[in-house]
């Protein structure tokens, strides 16, 4: 049986410039006549088409490895494995560009120096990835991991043999956790407003009761408690107001009281258009370790996912999720390096954060990261 082969379109080729591309088009070429055969072979028909398609049509992640630093309740440290499918990470091909990329970076710790993955071209192109250390090139195959820890050059040469074209794929990585904070110096010297609710709250200066004002200090108001006013704050006292997604508002205040040895004492409450509720007393429950240290003064922030920040003078950054009720510290979010104490601080109530700096002056400037 007789094999013949034809181009569908014809150019001109590209000039072979030295001996390891003259022995690459004779591998090609030694394909190209195998692909001829097995095709007739197998076929009903004695004719086999090729083409002259350079292109990358998909580029597909298959399952990524990830490593992760964990610390122990011992103050040990040490790295555990874990799977993802990077398929779930888009791959943009920009063919004009000629570049292979994901927009979505990968998480932190993912492994890309071992990745498998898919890659389809246009007619049966043939994939070749140059080394990342000569202008050597090998197969592909969706069975061996590459190496993506720089930039790799992906190159299809087409069915016919006559011509290639080069992709640069790139895998972006996340160099630090989402949510974590993105510190930058700022030029002003003063920050902007704290994001808050219309209300403002201070105590009286006996500190055995809690005032509060609904037009700029104009007038004040003395508040209603759920039990003895002696367990409010006798020193350090912090207020914060934002708006909860039902729309009320929700107050929430800290401070020192001899009542509790370690921690501070909190008090919330809730206000509405129609009406206000008591002053709550919220007692650290038994057993409960996450709270916030007595013997500092907290700048209270609301923040993003109806959650709290309490910063401490200097720089510790605690996190309440359940207003109030329990607070953490998280690794990825730490003050800027270089800082030497906060002298105040302020956030727009989402993502963003302001510090000055206690003895600078500097105003930092952080974002948390998506």
């Amino acid at each position: 049986m007789t094999a013949i082969c034809r181009n569908v379109r014809k150019f001109a080729p590209k000039k072979v410039k030295n001996h390891s591309m003259r022995r690459l088009f004779q591998v090609l070429s030694a394909w190209i006549v195998a692909t001829c055969l097995t095709t007739s072979c197998l076929s009903n028909s004695n004719e086999v088409t090729l083409y002259d398609d350079m292109a990358v049509t998909s580029f597909t992640l298959g399952t990524l490895n990830r490593y992760l630093h964990t610390t122990s309740d011992s103050g040990t440290d040490s790295v555990y494995k874990t799977t993802f499918a990077g398929s779930s990470y888009v791959m943009y091909i920009d063919q004009v560009g000629r570049k292979i990329f994901n927009r979505d970076s990968l998480p932190v710790g993912t492994d890309i120096s071992r990745v498998i993955c898919t890659i389809t071209t246009r007619n049966n192109g043939v994939a070749l990835l140059k080394s990342m250390t000569s202008d050597s090139l090998s197969y592909y195959n969706s069975t061996d991991s590459i190496d993506f820890s720089k930039p790799r050059i992906l190159r299809v040469y087409s069915s016919d043999g006559m011509g290639f074209s080069d992709y640069e794929v790139t895998l972006n990585v996340r160099k630090v956790e989402a949510g974590t904070f993105h510190w930058m110096q700022q030029s002003e010297s003063e920050l902007p407003a704290t994001y808050t609710s219309n209300w403002q709250f201070k105590l009286n200066e006996i500190g055995d009761g809690i005032y509060s004002s609904i037009d700029d200090g104009l007038t004040w108001t003395a508040g209603t408690y759920d039990t003895d006013t002696k367990l409010l704050p006798t020193a350090n006292a912090s207020f914060a107001c934002w708006r909860l997604n039902n729309g009320m508002d929700y107050a929430l205040l800290v401070g020192d009281n001899a009542v509790q040895d370690s921690a501070v004492v909190v008090w919330r409450k809730l206000i509405d258009d129609v009406k206000s509720t008591d002053w709550v007393y919220m007692p650290l429950a038994e057993g409960n370790n996450y709270y916030l240290p007595k013997g500092r003064f907290y700048w209270l922030l609301p923040f993003r996912d109806a959650s709290v920040l309490a910063i401490d003078e200097v720089g510790t950054i605690y996190q309440s999720r359940d207003q109030g009720i329990t607070w953490k510290t998280q690794p990825q979010m730490v003050c800027p390096t270089g800082l030497t104490g906060v002298a105040a601080a302020s956030t727009d109530g989402v993502d963003e954060v302001w510090l000055k700096d206690a003895t600078t002056g500097v105003v930092w400037y952080g974002i948390m990261t998506e």
